[in-house]
């Protein structure tokens, strides 16, 4: 392929820097959130939720009108750039133009693919109005589904070629780029002038993908059979740190190395009800304090979700510090007569991967208990693993030290029927394999902390994008398809490698970063605060979906989708 000098100048500057006039399935998805993990964002296309208006694609279209029609986008890709280019260079004389091209065989499969799904699915109308289809190639030139003679190889791979000619005999050298998105980073880096990701390129809109969404397939909207988050309620201890006490509490004021760490962490305040002392100076005689505090708050937690206790037919507890029997699970069923026979369970270790297992556990034992409720409790006490600084510590221990909080969080599951609250539409877990020792637990007789390795954040944002992608591509959904992301706030840097890994903006990941300011990383129920302020925050409205996107010990990365 070609790829010339001259890197794109003025970056931040507000006016179009990309054009791309690729053809139909030649990646032109995968080329926006490309673009946009580069910094050259927001990109319009189609497929990615933002169709455009009449406004944009009316009659009167001189470079007045592209202008300001398009004054909020860097980049417009599909069937827009693929059919208008030569108007948007006008309009834009310092945007290049991308022409993301493909091997003819390959194109070809992937384009009679597609167009069989198109028509055996009766879509028709101008490209602009249909949500499924990719660009105007799979239709005619008058905007109506091409007949039988599309799927003739020689017809379709001559209109390709003959586009693809078209585009690099128009536009001038100088600011074409020829690009084949098996090629990945390498020449869009060097073309932008700006240094690769470390982070896998995005392959997007497949045809797998393409023909789900056609069949409908994309995500299927929420019935009674599918669970349902009902309520989410959250507890802190009424004491908060800010970041200076805690170093002072831990004898780290004045490490130059831990008092940069605190500083760097994205934490601005958290609860940590044991720093304020306890009768035992190790984790293990701290043990019985700590399980007073985990009970404590989470009575407090169930108690805001105004629960029937009558309603209850499953219990499940999770915390990473919490090894004593009676567990929680088995507390909160006395503490509030609950029938002798609810269902009760108590999950250790996984950490703050914990929201998915937890829900479909609960979700998969409510089938045993028709007509009633369960009640999930995360717990965590992480001011029970600090412990005073020590000659000869670890520089992880600090790591953990500047990041973690105590919370806890309740959520109450119904397992259908319509009300308040996402269904849970589908989940997984993935676990990473060789990352074992990235997060562990290291106790000694005196001593504890919570080992994080300084490479956790780039391992989770190398492959959270491959494991978002084949999440969704059964369920004939992209990136772009979901309105809100749940990540997990596990420091500064896990929130801004999974941003950098998924193609996000800050705004989309706001939530977690307010979150981890001002709370803390609280492990297990981590996640329950970041979706219980979103849904406070952004509203979800009826069909709305939601990721909810966890990293934790194995590494683990949990996904869930969430439907309003």
């Amino acid at each position: 392929m070609v790829y010339l000098s001259a890197p794109i100048q003025n970056r931040g500057s507000a006016h179009m820097k990309v054009i791309g006039a690729g053809y139909a399935r030649t990646g032109t998805l995968s080329l926006k959130a490309a673009l946009e993990m580069l910094g050259v964002g927001p990109c319009l296309h189609p497929l990615a939720g933002e169709p455009p208006t009449a406004s944009v694609i009316g009659p009167e279209r001189d470079a007045e009108h592209w202008r300001s029609s398009l004054a909020q986008w860097r980049a417009t890709l599909g069937w827009i750039g693929a059919c208008h280019y030569p108007e948007l260079m006008e309009a834009f004389p310092e945007a290049i133009v991308v022409l993301s091209v493909r091997d003819p065989d390959a194109w070809y499969r992937s384009y009679a693919s597609c167009v069989r799904y198109a028509r055996v699915h009766g879509l028709s109308g101008e490209p602009a109005d249909s949500a499924a289809s990719d660009t105007l190639l799979l239709h005619d030139e008058r905007g109506r589904l091409p007949d039988g003679r599309a799927l003739e190889r020689a017809r379709a791979l001559e209109r390709y070629q003959r586009h693809n000619a078209a585009v690099m005999s128009t536009v001038p050298s100088e600011r074409l780029l020829v690009w084949d998105v098996a090629e990945g980073w390498g020449p869009l880096c060097e073309r932008l002038g700006v240094a690769a990701p470390g982070v896998s390129f995005p392959h997007l809109n497949t045809e797998r993908a393409f023909g789900a969404r056609l069949a409908g397939a994309a995500t299927p909207a929420p019935t009674g059979s599918l669970p349902r988050l009902r309520r989410i309620s959250t507890h802190d201890s009424a004491r908060s740190f800010d970041q200076s006490e805690v170093l002072e509490r831990l004898g780290l004021a004045g490490d130059d190395f831990a008092e940069r760490i605190f500083r760097r962490s994205g934490v601005r305040t958290r609860h940590l009800e044991l720093l304020e002392g306890s009768p035992a100076d190790t984790v293990q005689g701290r043990t019985p304090v700590a399980e007073d505090q985990l009970f404590a708050h989470a009575v407090r937690a169930v108690d805001a979700l105004g629960i029937d206790p009558r309603e209850i037919g499953v219990v499940v507890s999770a915390s990473l510090y919490s090894l004593a029997g009676p567990t929680l699970a088995h507390r909160m069923i006395e503490h509030y007569a609950m029938d002798p026979q609810t269902d009760k369970y108590h999950v250790v270790g996984v950490g703050c991967a914990s929201a998915v297992p937890l829900v479909r556990l609960t979700a998969q034992a409510l089938s045993a208990h028709p007509g009633r409720q369960g009640l999930i409790i995360a717990a965590e006490s992480m001011s029970g693993l600090l412990t005073h600084a020590r000659d000869d510590d670890a520089r992880a221990k600090i790591v953990g030290a500047a990041i973690f909080g105590d919370g806890c969080a309740a959520a109450l599951i119904e397992a259908g029927g319509d009300g308040p609250g996402p269904s849970v539409v589908a989940s997984s877990v993935h676990q990473i394999p060789g990352t074992l020792g990235a997060v562990r637990m290291e106790l000694s007789d005196l001593d504890g902390y919570l080992h994080l390795d300084r490479d956790l954040p780039d391992i989770a944002g190398a492959h959270v994008g491959a494991i978002v992608d084949g999440f969704l591509e059964p369920l004939g959904l992209t990136r772009y398809a979901i309105d809100h992301w749940i990540v997990h706030p596990g420091g500064r840097r896990i929130i801004e490698c999974i941003q950098a890994g998924l193609g996000l903006s800050e705004e989309q990941v706001r939530v977690s970063y307010d979150t981890l300011a001002a709370h803390g990383n609280v492990g297990t129920p981590s996640i329950f605060y970041v979706l219980d302020e979103t849904i406070r925050r952004r509203e979800p409205a009826p069909g709305h979906r939601g990721l909810v996107v966890t990293i934790g010990p194995g590494v683990t990365v949990g996904l869930m989708l969430l439907v309003w």
